[in-house]
C-alpha cells in the first residue's frame, strides 16, 4: 500500500474533534469520510444513547465493531471512530492495519466544555456512569472524564502515529498538521 492509499484514522475521546477534523481533511483529500458512531445509528436506526439504555454497552460495542470490520477493505478515505472501539483488541488491531492512526486530545474541561456546548452529543451519546449529563455537574463530568481517558490514554498513545492537542486549534489548523506530518501535498 502506497502512502496515497493509506486511511487517515482519527482517535481520542468525545469532544477532541475527530469529526470536525475528518470532515476537513476528507475535503481537502478529495476522500470519503467515515464517522463509525453514524455508521452505527445509521444501521440501526436509533442513537448510541438509545442502544446503550436498551441493550447496554456490549450491544453498542458490538455494532461498532461490526461498522469498523466494514471499513477494512476501504482505501483512501478518512475514519472518525468513536471514542472507546480502541477499548477492543481487535479494534485496535484492525485500525493499525488501516492506516495512519492519529489521536486528538485536549484537557479534561476543554472535553467536557465542547460535549455541553453540543447538543447533538448530549442528545445522542451516554455518560459512561449511566447518569444523564444534564443532571451531572461539570464537575462530576470532568472526573468521569478524567477516569475514562487513564484507563484509554495508554492504548490511544500505543496506537498513534501522530498527536495533536486540539485545545487551541481549529480543525482547519489540526488537518494542516495532519497533512503535513504525512506529506500530502507535497
Amino acid at each position: 500500500m502506497t502512502r496515497d492509499d493509506r486511511t487517515i484514522i482519527l482517535i481520542g475521546y468525545r469532544g477532541t474533534g475527530k469529526t470536525s477534523v475528518g470532515r476537513e481533511l476528507a475535503r481537502r483529500l478529495n476522500r470519503p469520510f467515515y464517522d463509525t458512531d453514524v455508521l452505527v445509528e445509521a444501521r440501526e436506526g436509533r442513537s448510541i444513547r438509545d442502544m446503550v439504555e436498551q441493550e447496554g454497552w456490549t450491544y453498542f460495542r458490538e455494532r461498532e465493531k461490526a461498522a469498523l470490520r466494514s471499513l477494512r477493505t476501504m482505501h483512501r478515505c478518512v475514519v472518525a471512530t468513536g471514542g472507546g472501539a480502541v477499548l477492543d483488541p481487535d479494534n485496535a488491531r484492525l485500525l493499525k492495519s488501516m492506516g495512519w492512526i492519529v489521536l486528538l486530545t485536549a484537557r479534561e474541561g476543554i472535553l467536557v466544555r465542547r460535549i455541553l456546548q453540543d447538543p447533538a452529543s448530549l442528545e445522542k451519546r451516554p455518560s459512561f456512569s449511566g447518569t444523564e449529563s444534564a443532571e451531572q455537574s461539570m464537575e462530576s463530568m470532568i472526573e468521569e472524564t478524567k477516569e475514562s481517558l487513564a484507563q484509554r490514554m495508554p492504548i490511544y498513545r500505543s496506537l498513534a502515529d501522530l498527536v495533536i492537542d486540539t485545545a487551541n486549534v481549529s480543525p482547519g489548523e489540526v488537518a494542516d498538521r495532519i497533512l503535513r506530518h504525512f506529506s500530502f501535498g507535497e
